[in-house]
């Protein structure tokens, strides 16, 4: 099941990139910026996935950023120092989050409307 769902947002990551950027700007509302050597980043994905779905945004909308290739999807890695990194909005988490606080970033998003249409 998990699979699936990173399969998904490796569609996600190729839609994006052609894709336009949101009104704020940014590559995409929720970004998850990963590396090859990142030892937590899959249990990261799925916090991260599992706390979109449970407010019944789409695991899809979650744009997974490989830092060793960040170029591909032209989302600006400059400011990342850590892995796993979740961008929501314009909340940052590193390392492992806790689900909750990974929630709480996701409902402020919902309220500022930046899953909208």
């Amino acid at each position: 099941m998990l699979e699936e769902r990173l399969n998904m947002n490796a569609e996600a990551v190729k839609l994006a990139e052609i894709s336009h950027k949101t009104r704020c700007g940014e590559c995409s509302c929720v970004i998850l910026y990963k590396g090859d050597m990142c030892l937590f980043c899959d249990a990261a994905a799925e916090i991260l996935v599992d706390s979109l779905e449970s407010f019944g945004i789409p695991g899809s909308a979650a744009l997974e950023v490989d830092v060793d290739d960040a170029d591909a999807c032209g989302c600006n890695t400059e400011k990342i120092t850590m892995l796993p990194t979740i961008k929501i909005c314009d909340v940052m988490l590193t390392g492992l989050p806790e689900e909750q606080t990974v929630k709480d970033a996701v409902i402020r998003a919902v309220l500022k409307d930046c899953f909208e249409g």
